[in-house]
């Protein structure tokens, strides 16, 4: 939600530049509801929400507006709700299966926004939504009753059968050594319908001091950020290929470990199951969402705005996230490299 709002914010402050250079003009005397909307379905998730807000532009300071709820809430619930299609697998005739009804719920986020916050708004559904199949595929529709008018948005499922189970996700070994220029690659089959990947990797360890208080830490490293078609290009016997410099992970490690002059009399633990290969797969529109609205590194700044959401602003897709646990062979590495950070097996 905060790279949408941010857009929003920027697009109505230049609006608002463009019309203060005429004196003729009232520039709150038309306003227009504009709705704003971002969802992202999940089949591994027992609860999905949509965050649906309405975008603002008001005299003062846009950053003070937007800290006032009732600017960016509407003042009542909109008729919202999903409709689930089915189809066999290559096949483009998809019938309705059934009609998922959006609640509303007050939920506190965890991140400091630019919006009001801690708690906000959401529309949600306590049903879960279908993964595809070796014979079915789902899409889902977005449709909201505003009252005056009708948005609509609609995104194919991700993942499925050659993406979720145990046998289409693995590492071919586990990470040996850090001590390398390279790591072992990170290897996964594709994913049905996904076009955009998110690799992190997780390390986690406890923190023991002289007094036997235990505090258990994660550390998360992300490996990038790829395009469908960018993995396809190296594609290693039918599956996805991530590589990642191991001294990186030394770097990242020590900016999350901070200083440790004051932390001599901590000892670190490893335990099994250290490592965590966490990827995140994402829908076609997410990547078109995010292409489009990411940093340029033009000159020209008429960035065009993408949504797949009609008679709005905002994104409706689906992603699907795997999980993979390994043990962390490179104790001996680390130990060797950073003896300092006094780790040990646990």
């Amino acid at each position: 939600m905060k790279k949408t709002g941010y857009l929003f914010l920027l697009f109505f402050t230049f609006v608002f530049l463009l019309n203060s250079c005429s004196t003729d003009v009232d520039l709150y005397a038309d306003y227009k509801d504009i709705t704003v909307v971002y969802g992202l379905l999940d089949s591994g998730k027992d609860t999905n929400y949509v965050k649906i807000n309405r975008a603002f532009l008001g005299p003062g300071n846009a950053n003070e507006i937007a800290l006032i709820e009732d600017s960016c809430n509407y003042p009542f619930k909109l008729d919202a709700k999903i409709i689930e299609y089915k189809a066999p697998i290559g096949s483009s005739n998809y019938q309705k299966t059934r009609e998922l009804i959006l609640d509303t719920i007050t939920v506190k986020r965890t991140e400091q926004g630019i919006f009001y916050g801690p708690y906000q708004l959401m529309y949600y559904t306590p049903e879960r939504v279908h993964s595809n199949t070796n014979t079915e595929k789902y899409r889902y529709d977005l449709e909201i009753n505003r009252g005056d008018t009708i948005l609509r948005a609609e995104t194919v499922m991700v993942g499925g059968y050659n993406f979720n189970t145990h046998y289409d996700f693995y590492i071919t070994t586990a990470i040996e050594s850090f001590a390398a220029e390279y790591g072992t690659p990170v290897k996964f089959y594709p994913c049905p319908n996904a076009a955009i990947y998110e690799a992190i990797l997780k390390f986690r360890f406890a923190e023991v001091d002289p007094y036997g208080d235990t505090v258990h830490r994660c550390m998360s490293w992300s490996l990038g950020t790829y395009s469908d078609a960018s993995l396809y290009e190296n594609i290693d016997h039918g599956q996805y290929v991530i590589n990642h410099k191991s001294s990186m992970f030394y770097t990242s490690l020590a900016s999350y470990l901070g200083d440790d002059t004051l932390n001599q009399d901590i000892k670190r633990l490893i335990y099994d199951n250290a490592l965590c290969i966490t990827i995140t797969a994402g829908g076609e529109e997410l990547y078109n969402f995010i292409s489009v609205n990411g940093p340029s590194s033009s000159i020209v700044q008429n960035i065009p705005e993408y949504t797949n959401v009609k008679g709005g602003y905002g994104i409706f897709s689906s992603r699907t996230m795997l999980e993979k646990w390994i043990n962390f062979n490179s104790l001996n590495d680390l130990k060797r490299k950073h003896p300092s950070w006094k780790f040990d097996q646990g």
